[in-house]
């Protein structure tokens, strides 16, 4: 099996808790993980209970409260929605600033909310391989440390660097024309979620080629057939069902953390992120081999990253936790053809893995959850009851993360956090070349296809740079060597086709 980089090698790392350092600090691991957690649990039950109790007195059902999708959404300074683009063509300051600021108006976002700066350095050059460090393009983002450099420690350290706070920041690096040009995308975090954050850009990106405006800001209601469904789960026992799960994700967010941190021999809290980028033709040969296989693209990024874990990480995950919008399932426009709408309509449902896991689990896992989401099944309505009754119930994903999130499988504990966008497009003309953002929690997959081009970033809070850089290069390896090398020939791929 070979990835870009030649044949897939054992990389030097070392697993958290796995170091003689992790084995000798272990007794004080289990105090301060003990330690935590007793502080922690009784002040986050009794608010994640009463949070509830509150919403269903005073919002009523799932369907009142998520009538539109999300609740009590809003622009945040600081709280972006992190993101990496590349651009074939130097943008024009002039003519983005005056579509950003246009398109972000609609919006309720002022002139204040907003952050742009084109910097003066120039972009390092294409680099060889689609799989590349996230500090390639910009040298002064490099640290020189083991760890990384990214675009989220970047968007970060604004107010480090003086920067005003913003609802939504976007920092330029413009490249000669055909060469990278780099943009740090910091959207709404806690108004869009993700897909609709893509959706913003595609739209700024349409202004910016001058083309006539789309109204992408729109708040279509849940219709009654989905709000019947909805309202179905029992609140009791969400309420019975909440002390435990809180309980699991308490003890395993510290535990986690702490296993992670250098001073008990792990690698080191905090995002590590790693690239995985297609050409057209490498995604084009991508969906032929899936085709081929019988299985969707989706399937077969759930099962890559699954033998990963197994063979790397030496364990499975417990569960995909995985993005889906329902907007123009259940919450629809009148003659919608499209899904470039920009606001709230996420949802996570949570899938269990079985101890067998292979491409056919993989398609009978995606086939389920096609399935959940358009009947609104057991696996959706949890997700629904989860937003609906969590301390936060708006934004792209933020509100999963949360260990107060009551889910029986948390995305910080043994989960894979899978977010695929799906066959998306850009309007024709625009500069844009390659979409790559991440949630890096316990292992995050996070992947689309833009333009004919599949682009994915590998992250974790957990496991350090070099064992996400391993999980990489063990992804891809699957991916050429199981999946592209079954098809027969490269095929188009073909674009959304809208439910109706």
């Amino acid at each position: 099996m070979e990835t870009s980089h030649g044949k897939l090698k054992s990389a030097p790392y070392t697993l958290p808790g796995t170091s003689g350092q992790a084995y000798l600090m272990l007794p004080v691991r289990i105090i301060v993980t003990s330690f935590f957690v007793v502080l922690m649990y009784p002040v986050l039950l009794p608010v994640s209970l009463l949070r509830a109790i509150y919403l269903r007195c005073v919002r009523g059902k799932p369907s009142q409260i998520l009538k539109y999708g999300t609740y009590n959404d809003s622009h945040m300074d600081a709280m972006h929605y992190p993101c990496q683009q590349l651009f074939k063509e130097p943008l024009e300051e002039t003519r983005l600033r005056k579509a950003l600021v246009e398109l972000c108006a609609e919006d309720g976002i002022d002139e204040k909310g907003i952050f742009l700066k084109f910097w003066e350095e120039q972009p390092n050059d294409w680099p060889s391989t689609g799989s590349f460090p996230m500090d390639h393009f910009i040298e002064s983002n490099k640290r020189g440390d083991s760890d990384g450099r990214h675009y989220v420690a970047f968007l970060g350290e604004g107010k480090q660097r003086g920067e005003p706070s913003a609802k939504v920041c976007l920092h330029v690096w413009n490249g000669l024309k055909g060469k990278p040009t780099v943009a740090f995308f910091g959207g709404s975090a806690n108004k869009w979620d993700g897909s609709s954050n893509f959706n913003f850009i595609k739209e700024l990106m349409n202004r910016y080629m001058g083309n006539p405006p789309n109204s992408v800001f729109q708040k279509p209601e849940i219709t009654s057939s989905a709000a019947s469904k909805f309202d179905e789960p029992s609140f009791l026992a969400f309420l019975l069902s909440m002390p435990l799960n809180l309980a699991r994700t308490t003890f395993f967010l510290v535990w986690g953390g702490v296993r992670s941190a250098k001073w008990a021999g792990g690698n080191g809290i905090g995002p590590r992120i790693s690239a995985m980028n297609f050409t057209k033709e490498e995604s084009a040969r991508l969906y032929s081999g899936a085709k081929a296989l019988g299985v969707k693209p989706f399937a077969v990024m759930t099962y890559a990253a699954t033998k990963a874990c197994k063979e790397i990480l030496g364990e499975q995950p417990l569960g995909i936790t995985q993005q889906a919008s329902l907007q123009t399932r259940h919450f629809p426009m009148s003659g919608q053809v499209t899904r470039d709408l920009v606001g709230d309509w996420l949802f996570g449902p949570v899938q269990e893995v079985p101890a067998q896991y292979g491409l056919k689990e993989a398609m009978e896992g995606y086939t389920e959850l096609q399935k959940d989401l358009e009947e609104i099944g057991p696996i959706t309505r949890d997700s629904i009851m989860a937003k609906a009754y969590g301390l936060v119930n708006s934004g792209a994903a933020l509100f999963e993360v949360l260990p107060t999130y009551n889910t029986w499988s948390h995305c910080l504990n043994r989960c894979l956090f899978m977010n695929n966008y799906g066959v998306r497009t850009m309007p024709p003309g625009t500069p844009f070349h390659t979409w790559n953002w991440n949630a890096p929690l316990w292992l995050g997959l996070n992947t689309i296809n833009v333009d004919g081009c599949t682009t994915t970033l590998i992250g974790s809070s957990f496991h350090g740079l070099k064992v996400v850089e391993a999980m990489r290069d063990h992804i891809e390896a699957t991916l050429r060597g199981e999946v592209m090398a079954a098809g027969k020939s490269a095929e188009t791929i073909p674009t959304y086709r809208p439910l109706v």
